[in-house]
């Protein structure tokens, strides 16, 4: 596909607004949206002008938007020191700069390209606009529809700009040229995994992940492998370095047996083992929440007593941040009884960072049912000497950010510890509305007649330990029924794990069987009411800020 079509397909107004959809979504204001849009397109007029052979143009525009923006992350550092304080505040605003100006004096299609950087400008104002009069002036869709001069169904596509949303028509260009049928690994982790996680080398890498499930439970010589995958051997004797190594060089996916042989480093579990290890907990699920719900009902008071920086009024929503309590304590429970009563004498590894995976074939399906839960800490940020910043996600909940994120550099974020104790909108610029807008719609903020507040939980950093220990009077009954699991999940662990891993028994207890038990242990308490289901996947549920002075 030559410049010139690439350019005219680009020049659709309704491709654009999808291109900007795409960006704004993932970007914390309308400025920083036109730069990751600015940077897509100059990345597809690049590939254009370098010849390259483009069979599926839509595919592969969605494809180059996925790796910009994976890039535009992995350089969200640098970014940071572009960016310009508001004089007035401490809120961190997007320096601006469009990379598609590079091409308007290289091609000959100026005035395309001039249009294509007016459209995506002409659309930021348009999101920037409907967000701020819908979130910060209280404006009803029709009156934004009217004075913006657009359709109601318009400024409703422009408010709904979770971040997250792939649209059904993305499509990813992916390389499967491998002879066997290939196997997908879900990646599961525990500890820190910032600088210590070896699956980021695997896990958009086919390759990596078949080469690996490979030597599940046997070792294999590279050129063992290189027959099984029909790879040359080139490719995968640099696959095997890259996998030893991992991502600090001393914790890889794959482990060097010194013989010219390699066997995987971590637990791999196949579809049908994950679904059998979690049964092991569903057969007391019930039991499970029935004690839970009885502490929950007689802890009420005691919950709704807590002296949150914030007002709250319903055990339900409360309950959200505390739910992977008991979840986390029953499985403690377990580890310990089977170190103590099955595995004594086994040396456990030590490492910041332990990771395992279910492996996917094809034409299989698999329920993951996996909640995660990230927490991050940070000092002396707008005004506090400590931050901790923690959410839960799954199917039911996204992701506001992963370890490693960094709180200071998150406009949103500081917006919502600037609001702790109320912030009058007033106060604010126009770019910080469009940031406290958007802090609002993914469930940071509320607003109260003219003054912004967090609808996230809020505690003092003096009292977060009395918050965790809300349902502590469920640990005598998570005791009880970790007994009657570890028995089972003993003899379940050593007929599944490999004898080379036998020393991580209690990963695989933790990052195989009770993967599924928060999900569950979620659907059942939203089934007998002690929690509400979140009318979004993007939402204030399971998120919370601890705050020191």
């Amino acid at each position: 596909m030559k410049t010139d079509e690439t350019v005219r397909l680009l020049c659709d107004n309704e491709f654009l607004d999808k291109l900007y959809a795409y960006a704004y979504r993932r970007c914390s204001t309308s400025y920083e949206a036109e730069d990751l849009c600015s940077e897509i397109i100059a990345d597809i007029l690049k590939a254009a002008k370098n010849g390259r052979e483009i069979e599926n143009f839509y595919a592969f525009v969605w494809t180059v938007a996925h790796r910009t923006y994976a890039d535009f992350c992995r350089n969200k550092k640098a970014y940071s020191e572009k960016m310009m304080f508001n004089e007035y505040s401490d809120c961190v605003l997007y320096e601006r700069y469009s990379q598609i100006d590079a091409f308007v004096d290289r091609e000959s299609e100026k005035s395309d390209i001039l249009r294509i950087i007016r459209e995506i400008s002409f659309l930021a104002k348009i999101y920037r606009d409907v967000m701020i009069m819908y979130y910060i002036d209280g404006m009803k869709i029709s009156q934004i529809a009217k004075k913006l001069d657009i359709s109601e169904t318009t400024v409703k596509q422009r408010l709904f700009s979770a971040r997250n949303t792939v649209k059904k028509e993305v499509q990813k260009m992916e390389n499967k040229n491998l002879l066997l049928k290939p196997v997908n690994l879900a990646f599961i982790g525990t500890g820190n995994p910032v600088g210590n996680d070896p699956s980021e080398k695997a896990k958009e890498r086919l390759l990596s992940q078949n080469l690996i499930y490979l030597c599940k439970n046997e070792a294999k010589t590279a050129k063992e492998l290189s027959e099984a995958l029909c790879v040359p051997m080139p490719y995968i004797e640099d696959e095997i370095e890259i996998q030893c190594y991992g991502l600090n060089g001393s914790y890889g996916l794959l482990s060097d047996l010194g013989n010219g042989k390699y066997i995987s480093n971590i637990i791999i579990a196949d579809a049908f083992e994950y679904e059998e290890a979690n049964g092991i907990y569903g057969k007391y699920l019930g039991e499970f929440c029935a004690c839970l719900k009885t502490v929950v009902e007689k802890s009420a008071d005691k919950i709704l007593s807590f002296p949150f920086l914030n007002k709250q009024q319903d055990v339900r929503f409360i309950l959200w941040c505390l739910i992977s309590r008991p979840v986390w304590s029953l499985t403690s429970n377990i580890n310990s009884i089977l170190e103590e009563q099955y595995f004594k004498g086994i040396d456990k590894p030590k490492r910041d960072f332990t990771v395992a995976a279910v492996a996917v074939k094809e034409n299989e399906a698999l329920n993951m049912g996996f909640y995660g839960c990230d927490g991050i800490p940070a000092s002396n940020l707008c005004g506090y000497s400590k931050v901790l910043f923690a959410n839960i996600y799954s199917d039911r909940i996204d992701k506001h950010f992963g370890c490693g994120h960094n709180l200071s550099t998150d406009p949103q974020i500081i917006m919502t510890l600037r609001s702790v104790g109320g912030l009058k909108t007033n106060s604010l610029s126009e770019p910080e509305k469009e940031i406290a807008a958007k802090a609002i719609e993914c469930g940071y903020l509320k607003k109260d007649g003219d003054i912004l507040e967090p609808k996230i939980l809020v505690l003092k950093a003096d009292d977060e330990a009395k918050f965790y220990n809300l349902l502590s009077d469920f640990e005598e009954d998570s005791k009880r029924i970790a007994e009657k699991i570890a028995g089972d999940m003993a003899d379940y662990i050593k007929k599944h794990i490999p004898k080379h891993l036998l020393c991580e028994y209690q990963y695989y207890n933790s990052l195989i069987a009770s993967v599924r038990l928060m999900h569950d242990t979620v659907e059942e308490c939203i089934k007998e009411g002690l929690l509400v289901a979140p009318e979004s996947k993007v939402c204030a549920e399971g998120t919370y800020l601890v705050v020191g002075e």
